[in-house]
């Protein structure tokens, strides 16, 4: 099982590893450059060397890096769909240096154009962005969203359309969200049935990384707030057949609770015992 938490790099790479293993993570999440911009830390060969070195002794799995928020590949203004395009392929340069082999994208918003007109701006970029790839070992995980405001990505049918648009890609990946899912009006509380859904739109070899949270807002409310395990809307019952599901062992499991790394630690040990049959 790989599960882990959101981390800051603010310290390096290596600090991100050594804050992870102090809670009894063997993976984690960081934004890959500053998430309500676009600057991104100058790489130091020394500090990621020191933390591959450390993941390695201490056995862990595939570490997630996460987009900025800003990047908007379905924006009615061309600049930002440059931006997003342009960006993103620097950060599969990063990528490339880091060893990071997953990027989880936010898909965008479509404004006031409608799902449809975002949907094929999304798909050009995207097409656009994986061209940069090839043969590396990178992926680029579009996220499922709640559906607050404009967004796209909150239906599987959606996934289902960008995957399509890009001829099923083999570098084409998706994240999924426990918060937004219910916000999007999928029942977690009946685990087996949503994901059967998701694989017959997109196949469950697409899922690359699942971002576990309870949360603040009811189903289908098309809201978005994560709240603490077991504190919010979702409750335990439902978390707890996602957490046990040996299929999202095989993938990072990544909190993005409001915790600090306190409480990332009590909620990795939780589940921990949930999957060991102690709680």
């Amino acid at each position: 099982m790989f599960i882990g938490a959101h981390v800051s790099i603010a310290q390096g790479l290596t600090g991100a590893v050594k804050a992870a293993q102090a809670m009894q993570a063997n993976t984690f999440q960081f934004f890959i450059r500053n998430p309500r911009g676009g600057q991104a830390r100058k790489l130091d060969e020394k500090d990621l060397r020191q933390a591959h070195e450390l993941m390695i002794q201490y056995g862990f799995g595939p570490i997630v890096g996460h987009a900025p928020y800003t990047y908007n590949l379905a924006s009615t203004r061309p600049g930002i769909r440059e931006f997003t395009i342009r960006t993103l392929k620097d950060d599969l340069e990063r990528a490339r240096v880091m060893k990071l082999s997953r990027i989880v994208l936010h898909p965008g918003t479509h404004g006031e154009q409608g799902e449809e007109k975002g949907l094929e701006l999304i798909v050009q970029g995207l097409k656009e962005v994986l061209s940069a790839i090839g043969d590396d070992d990178i992926s680029i995980l579009i996220e499922g969203m709640a559906g607050e405001g404009s967004e796209i990505g909150y239906s599987f049918a959606h996934l289902k359309s960008i995957l399509q648009g890009c001829g099923h890609h083999p570098r084409l990946a998706f994240c999924l969200d426990s918060a937004h899912l219910t916000g999007a009006g999928y029942d977690l509380s009946q685990w087996a049935p949503v994901k059967a859904e998701f694989d017959r739109a997109v196949g469950m070899d697409r899922l690359k990384a699942f971002h576990l949270n309870d949360t603040v807002y009811p189903l289908s409310s098309k809201r978005d707030r994560h709240a603490k395990l077991g504190e919010g809307c979702l409750g335990v019952g439902a978390i707890r057949q996602i957490a046990e599901d040996e299929d999202i062992h095989q993938i990072p499991l990544i909190l993005e609770t409001p915790n600090d790394n306190a409480g990332y630690a009590k909620e990795i040990a939780l589940i921990k015992a949930w999957v060991r049959g102690e709680a």
